[in-house]
């Protein structure tokens, strides 16, 4: 069932993480009780990460990944109990990869030589059905996608020549409704919102245009299973709208109910995940390059 629009946009106030900033989004991802934050330095180019056990109300003090860097922000997913870690490099920019159990100690990293961008990837993560990474291309701004059974070996990339981005796109995924993928992404000759859904991660539905919502940066999106929508968030247009984060939501990752403006204020897109029967949304603060984040009824 889906829960109401009064649950749906009744996020709490929101939460400044004193300890950790950074220069892009953030990353989040849930296994089953634990949450996982990764994010890119605020003064060099180090992927940092910290857990909470209680729906993001506290967290272990921030972690060096000292081995590994980024020129964006840092995606995670879960799949099969595993958190799974993607970003671009530095310098060049091509993907990387690597998993953890616990969101803290991570395998070494693994470079993807067949595959890069100039934004930041995206994962999702669905057990019993597979894991999907999309990204914009190189070269040119087209949103190519990959496959994986386990999160750690990857299908070789297939471009999908019919939609573009100026941003980093966003993907999420359930295995309600016999397995379902969304895609959400900022246009590219303009910044309004286009969307997409696929039953398997590789074959994508017709892309379609919200045309009453727009953003210039990557946005967030995740699936609740307790709230049983596909939930996305984002930073508003510089004008009229100034830097609020707005949210929506969909059953079916194509139809979205009308924005809800949070008044909660970011330099980037949020990032979202379950958290116990709502969900959690971090973001890099409006005035300041500490993490914020708040909840949803959790």
């Amino acid at each position: 069932m889906t829960a109401s629009a009064q649950t749906l946009s009744g996020w709490s106030a929101p939460r400044e993480l004193t300890d950790r900033a950074t220069r892009n989004m953030p990353a989040l991802a849930t296994n089953g009780g634990l949450i996982c934050m990764a994010w890119r330095g605020l003064d060099q180019d180090n992927i940092w990460v910290s857990v909470s056990n209680d729906n993001g109300h506290s967290w272990t003090a921030q972690k060096e990944l000292t081995d590994r860097s980024t020129a964006n922000a840092p995606a995670l997913c879960v799949i099969n109990g595993r958190f799974i870690m993607a970003w671009r490099g530095t310098g060049q920019n091509n993907i990387w990869t690597s998993y953890s159990t616990d969101g803290l100690n991570w395998s070494a990293q693994v470079e993807l030589q067949d595959r890069a961008t100039t934004n930041n990837p995206s994962l999702a993560g669905v057990d019993g059905i597979g894991a999907v990474m999309a990204w914009r291309g190189l070269d040119q701004a087209n949103i190519w996608i990959s496959t994986s059974s386990d999160g750690i070996t990857w299908s070789p990339q297939v471009e999908l020549q019919d939609r573009a981005t100026q941003s980093g796109p966003a993907v999420s995924g359930t295995n309600t409704q016999g397995g379902l993928f969304a895609m959400l992404w900022r246009g590219l000759d303009q910044d309004n919102l286009w969307k997409s859904n696929s039953k398997n991660g590789a074959n994508w539905s017709p892309q379609s245009e919200i045309t009453t919502s727009a953003t210039v940066d990557s946005p967030g999106l995740t699936h609740s299973d307790s709230l049983g929508v596909f939930y996305a968030g984002w930073h508003g247009l510089n004008a009229p709208n100034n830097p609020n984060i707005f949210v929506s939501w969909s059953t079916d990752g194509i139809n979205y109910a009308p924005q809800v403006d949070t008044g909660m204020q970011s330099q980037n897109g949020p990032a979202l995940t379950p958290a116990g029967n709502g969900l959690l949304m971090a973001f890099r603060g409006q005035n300041k390059n500490n993490i914020f984040v708040a909840n949803l009824n959790s």
